[in-house]
């Protein structure tokens, strides 16, 4: 008898576990969402390496129009550069002059393995949707919504902008692990986190990863984007 109440406790226990589980992850869909339902919004990411180096690309500014326009500003090497992105189209502004992507690629250079970045990237809303989905076992801790990432997931970010020289084998993966963490106010996201670690292999070069991403959400539905006619022209 005292064996079949415990296990209809344990039961029990296990059940509202996964309820709880499930109800985190409908929270943090439902916030991703309040912001993507906003006519616009704008971001501020921030990548660091376990040893405290930043991100090649330092602070990204971003702004985002629902179903229009992603824009972005950083800087490579102390250069500025401006973006503007919609669908499968770019272009970029470094000096003087907007190009296309696929002009601003063929200078070769630091500056094709931007392009490659820029063509992967995702805008926060389309990227937490898809970190949500990968998600595993999600828990409250220290005022977030944190869980680990599926290994198929963290090895597609590993791959993010990685290069393909002609005549080797694809870059392969190894030791993929990440997680992540969402922060909500008032139901909607205010911030998210993700930290993967693995190793790269490209030919005879091995690349090993260890990088925590923030980004910061700001002024949703009161961003204002202003896209020059020259940019516009260079992303029909």
């Amino acid at each position: 008898m005292k064996r079949i109440v415990i296990l209809g406790i344990m039961g029990l226990m296990a059940t509202g576990l996964c309820a709880t589980a499930a109800d985190l992850k409908s929270q943090v869909t439902k916030a991703v969402q309040q912001v993507g339902d906003k006519a616009n919004y704008s971001w501020a990411t921030s990548a660091k390496e376990s040893d405290g180096r930043a991100g090649p690309l330092g602070v990204v500014e971003g702004q985002a129009e629902k179903g229009g326009v992603t824009g972005l500003n950083f800087s490579v090497s102390g250069i500025p550069v401006q973006v503007f992105m919609k669908g499968d189209k770019g272009t970029a502004k470094v000096f003087e002059g907007w190009q296309t992507f696929d002009e601003v690629a063929a200078t070769g250079g630091s500056a094709e393995a931007v392009i490659r970045y820029l063509r992967a990237y995702k805008a926060p809303v389309a990227e937490c949707t898809s970190l949500v989905g990968s998600a595993k076992e999600l828990k409250e801790a220290d005022g977030a919504v944190t869980g680990e990432l599926q290994e198929t997931a963290v090895k597609e970010l590993l791959m993010a902008g990685a290069r393909r020289r002609e005549g080797q084998e694809p870059p392969k993966t190894a030791d993929a692990k990440g997680s992540v963490k969402f922060w909500i106010k008032d139901g909607a996201l205010t911030k998210f986190e993700v930290t993967i670690q693995g190793k790269v292999t490209s030919g005879e070069r091995e690349n090993v990863v260890n990088r925590t991403t923030t980004v910061e959400i700001k002024n949703v539905g009161a961003t204002k984007m202003d896209v020059p006619a020259d940019a516009k022209a260079k992303m029909t």
